[in-house]
């Protein structure tokens, strides 16, 4: 039996504000398969981008278990949740947090190194990867010399170059025109069930749910599950 890519059991999160506990999720059961396509719907400040930096490690939570391919994250330590993330997640946000004194190249090749995998076969994938986006010619350009949909391009590829087996992006095109925002949107669809990729995204655009497997809305303190039949 295959580990789930994600399993949150009994999860309880909550921020303190002007000396109150607010309740963000309370004992959230929730798990998403490998492979799987899924979409956080909610309000703003309803917990999606809580959510995602939860399951990527980046905060941990007030109680509960968070699981990712078989690995508790609670169980870690800030460095080794570091590396882990390093390895195995790929995130996309909504601003492309490119660094704007690095080459393309050089942004994407960043990952890499962090891992010690930015030699000549790291490379070459950052160019095959590139040229398939038909952004070869880029590789040399500063990202102020992109536009907004060429940035969120390049950030997804930066998301991807390490192989991961999750992918997490969070309003990824919110930056963007309703036209390009659609096609980045096709694009992350496309490279992460290409490559078999789990992938969860948190979106205001009701666009994007058609492509996806499940539709998660967060509601009061947990998720109210919806299934999508557009793939059946």
């Amino acid at each position: 039996m295959t580990k789930a890519a994600v399993d949150i059991r009994h999860l309880y999160q909550s921020y303190q504000e002007s000396g109150n506990e607010h309740e963000i999720f309370a004992d959230l059961n929730f798990t998403v398969e490998q492979g799987e396509f899924i979409v956080l719907l909610g309000r703003s400040g309803s917990g999606k981008s809580t959510m995602l930096n939860l399951i990527s490690g980046i905060d941990l939570p007030a109680s509960g278990e968070l699981l990712v391919n078989g690995v508790d994250l609670t169980t870690l330590s800030e460095h080794d949740r570091t590396l882990f993330r390093r390895r195995n997640i790929g995130f996309v946000f909504q601003s492309y947090n490119l660094i704007p004194t690095l080459t393309v190249e050089e942004n994407l090749l960043l990952p890499l190194e962090l891992i010690k995998r930015d030699g000549i076969e790291g490379r070459q994938r950052v160019a095959e990867l590139l040229d398939s986006l038909g952004l070869g010619n880029r590789l040399q350009s500063y990202p102020d010399r992109l536009s907004g949909g060429e940035q969120q391009r390049i950030a997804i590829v930066r998301s991807l170059v390490h192989d991961p087996a999750l992918i997490l992006a969070d309003e990824p095109t919110g930056n963007l025109d309703l036209e390009t925002g659609q096609q980045v949107l096709a694009l992350l669809d496309n490279l992460a069930s290409q490559r078999g990729k789990t992938l969860i995204m948190a979106t205001h655009s009701r666009e994007v749910i058609g492509k996806a497997d499940r539709i998660v809305t967060i509601k009061d303190k947990g998720i109210v599950t919806i299934t999508d039949d557009s793939h059946s």
